[in-house]
């Protein structure tokens, strides 16, 4: 089982929201492929998967999270 978390983007941001989802709840996604996207202030990106299998979210698109927040799990 693999923890996906919030990445630090920068110093001086605190916190992101979750502006997409690309994997459904229970699909499966292979390393490297994009799983969700976050936007700051200063900065929109895509995240990879850390690690192939199935994914089981966390929080939900349009949600703000702080910085670490645990956002999916791949088991």
């Amino acid at each position: 089982m693999t923890e996906v978390r919030i990445p630090k983007p920068g110093d001086a941001i605190t916190e992101a929201e979750v502006t997409e989802f690309f994997v459904e709840e229970g699909a499966t996604v292979s390393e490297g492929e994009p799983l969700y996207s976050i936007a700051t202030d200063k900065v929109e990106m895509d995240i990879e998967a850390p690690a192939s299998g199935t994914v089981s979210w966390k929080v939900s698109e349009g949600g703000t999270y702080d910085i670490g927040a645990l956002v999916a799990v791949i088991s």
